[in-house]
């Protein structure tokens, strides 16, 4: 039994460090799920080594445009059609500069900020998208407080795991993103896991990796403000760690109870405890 484990631990660290090689990758990649909330998160998480994903599958839960229409004023559109259309270019002009433009790719099409509403169905989707696509690695995101749409996708990766067969579940790696830390919003750097430590590494960027990943990037004119906040020097990944989602992921406030992007920590939890009701994970009386 022992000895099984350690196969299967040294299996999983394996496809970890095969999926995330610099590019252009030597030797074949794992089967990969890219799965994100937003345009460009992709871009932030993977972007030094995005040209490796030819056969990947990209799923992006959002369509980046909050129906609150308040990034949409702030950015200068006119309606929130032109904003949406504009995200959606910029996503493929970037994968197209990343040798990405014949990639298979889907949208969700949940309107920004609000993926949190529909946590059950988001998960079936996702288990769907699994059972179809096959892959040996999902890249997603982690459950830190940072954005509420992200929180869902790290929700949903991980219980979609629970409808799969045992047989067929994917390695999830987590890319680094944003939380609130003791000197606010921290980029770039995960929140370290309540439960035991995971595998993950930082990749510190090669000069040319860090021309190509800010060229990328540069192609997301729109959202130029926020993407100035994360870090060009390294790519950071880890293992996905076990998650309690019917508590925050720090004591409150997370960072998205300081914004008026339509979620609270406290509401989340709600939601989460709402959905593994429907999903059969927890008894009817949520804690």
């Amino acid at each position: 039994m022992v000895s099984l484990v350690l196969s299967e631990a040294n299996s999983r660290y394996g496809l970890f460090t095969q999926a995330i090689v610099p590019a252009p990758a030597v030797t074949p990649l794992p089967r990969a799920l890219l799965l994100f909330a937003h345009p460009d998160d992709e871009t932030i998480a993977l972007g030094a080594r995005l040209s490796n994903f030819t056969d990947a599958h990209i799923v992006h839960v959002t369509d980046g445009a909050p129906r609150n229409e308040e990034d949409r004023r702030h950015h200068g559109f006119a309606t929130l059609a032109d904003y949406r259309k504009a995200r959606a270019f910029e996503l493929c002009t970037a994968l197209a500069a990343a040798g990405l433009s014949s990639v298979s790719r889907e949208c969700l099409r949940v309107p920004d900020q609000e993926a949190s509403q529909h946590l059950a169905l988001l998960t079936r989707t996702i288990a769907r998208i699994i059972r179809q696509q096959q892959p040996e690695v999902i890249f997603t995101h982690p459950y830190e407080g940072g954005h509420p749409d992200h929180d869902s996708c790290a929700f949903a990766v991980r219980h979609a795991l629970d409808l799969l067969p045992s047989h067929s579940v994917p390695l999830v790696i987590e890319a680094a993103f944003y939380h609130l830390g003791p000197r606010g919003r921290e980029a770039g750097i995960f929140l370290p896991p309540s439960t035991r430590p995971v595998p993950s590494v930082e990749l510190r960027l090669s000069p040319e990796e860090h021309r190509r990943k800010r060229e990328l990037l540069a192609r997301f004119r729109s959202q130029r403000e926020t993407l100035a906040g994360f870090p060009l020097d390294f790519e950071r990944f880890r293992i996905a760690p076990e998650y309690d989602f019917l508590n925050p992921p720090h004591t409150p406030p997370v960072l998205y109870d300081q914004y008026a992007w339509g979620m609270t920590s406290p509401e989340f939890s709600r939601l989460a405890c709402e959905a593994e009701v429907v999903l059969n994970h927890v008894p009817a009386e949520c804690r």
